[in-house]
């Protein structure tokens, strides 16, 4: 199976895209979120884009999409008292962007099976609108959509879906990778904007991927972004970590359109699975 991994959007996506990615004969292209940058007209335009993929595609939504900037600030201050209000007609934000998503899927609290000609290989899609870290983003709207109130409702959640999946081997798809992977700024899903550095990653996922295991699935690969590739103070993360016979995959090189050497190179990451194990390379097309 070859699947296409697109990182952070941003905006950074158009029809050169479209037919890039159709060319390559992907299986399925997986989208790790924030089609948007502060603009929900923004990200409506690139769920459009996306819809056009001839590719069966899915997306996870992450904390750009369906929320305008005031809900950022205050999910970002930490602002509890403002939270609630600035969340008002968030459910009907995410049915616009999963309408103009369609054919491609919207995912986020779901399971799905992928076009592999039957190897028993299934997607856990995680929680939606990520924002890292120990706090559950979006609280209001992951409760009054999914009954979610806080990361012990999200594990029971995740754990829920891995237990109806009979599948053998399973990919775990999410905005924000999980906790347990490294606590420097340099690390996979490692904080790079504070002095302490720490783990940024999803404790929620991390436990889901705990239950996974301890149910006898094979975990072939977590597929998540969010943390860019580019580390507040200089210098890169690693993108990909082979773990416990997983592969760990951040797609998040932002901007993924970008100029070198007066060619316009567009990024992208190819995830092979193979009866062995999983690879994953980055991709750079040209126009």
């Amino acid at each position: 199976m070859r699947l296409g991994v697109i990182g952070d959007i941003h905006l950074c996506f158009d029809e050169v895209d479209v037919r890039q990615l159709d060319e390559e004969g992907y299986d399925a292209i997986l989208v790790v979120g924030d089609l948007a940058a502060y603009s929900i007209k923004g990200g409506l335009g690139i769920a459009k884009l996306i819809a056009s993929l001839s590719t069966p595609t899915f997306v996870m939504p992450g904390n750009h999409d369906a929320a305008h900037v005031g809900q950022m600030a205050a999910e970002v201050l930490e602002a509890d008292a403002l939270i609630p209000l600035l969340n008002l007609g968030q459910e009907q934000r995410e049915a616009d962007l999963a309408e103009a998503l369609r054919p491609a899927t919207l995912a986020g609290y779901s399971r799905h099976a992928l076009p592999d000609g039957g190897r028993g290989l299934e997607m856990i899609a995680g929680r939606p609108h990520s924002a890292g870290g120990p706090r559950l983003a979006f609280r209001p709207h992951l409760e009054a959509r999914f009954g979610v109130e806080d990361l012990e409702d999200s594990v029971r959640t995740l754990s829920a879906l891995i237990d109806e999946s009979d599948a053998e081997e399973l990919i775990f798809f999410a905005h924000n990778g999980p906790h347990g992977l490294g606590q420097k700024r340099d690390d996979i899903w490692g904080c790079d904007f504070r002095k302490e550095e720490g783990d940024f990653g999803d404790l929620d996922l991390e436990r889901a991927i705990e239950h996974a295991r301890r149910r006898g699935k094979r975990v072939r690969a977590v597929v998540a972004g969010h943390m860019h590739h580019a580390l507040r103070g200089g210098g890169h993360r690693r993108w990909q970590l082979e773990k416990d016979g997983t592969l760990y995959l951040n797609a998040a090189r932002v901007p993924r359109i970008f100029q070198r050497a007066g060619r316009t190179l567009r990024h992208h990451v190819e995830l092979r699975l193979e009866d062995d194990r999983a690879h994953a390379r980055e991709v750079l097309r040209s126009e």
